[in-house]
């Protein structure tokens, strides 16, 4: 079934259920990383708190607004996730390959963040958004 991670007013970017979740503990790993303490999130952002976990179901990224600095906040975030993935890949149970596509999503996100459309038939997890093989390729050397 998957289900959406929100962006706005958009449900453009659906990815399975187990992704989505994955998503969230992510943001949240890397924020604690950053020194943002953001795991109340689970409880007080209905948004997070009424979707973790729940098939199909989709989270609410604005939901991280108020715990990242804003729209501005939580886009920057979703370049620092895909900078530090490897430091938290293991403890939020991503395999190489699911890191991988972990990493795609979110360049997905940020893209839509920037105000790009997902193109329809996009592989999320195998893609990248124009301009972002080059950015992701310098990170890993």
């Amino acid at each position: 079934m998957g289900a959406p991670i929100i962006i706005g007013n958009s449900y453009d970017l659906w990815v399975s259920n187990s992704m989505k979740d994955t998503f969230c503990e992510v943001l949240t790993a890397v924020a604690t990383l950053e020194g943002h303490d953001v795991m109340a999130i689970y409880e007080e952002a209905p948004g997070v708190a009424g979707a973790y976990g729940i098939s199909g179901v989709g989270i609410l990224l604005d939901e991280f607004y108020h715990y990242l600095g804003g729209f501005s906040g939580v886009r920057r975030h979703l370049d620092v996730c895909r900078a530090r993935l490897d430091e938290v890949a293991e403890s939020c149970g991503l395999s190489p390959l699911a890191a991988e596509r972990m990493a795609h999503v979110l360049a997905w996100a940020a893209y839509q963040m920037d105000g790009q459309p997902i193109p329809i038939g996009c592989h999320l997890y195998e893609a990248w958004p124009p301009g972002v093989d080059k950015i992701r390729q310098s990170h890993r050397e």
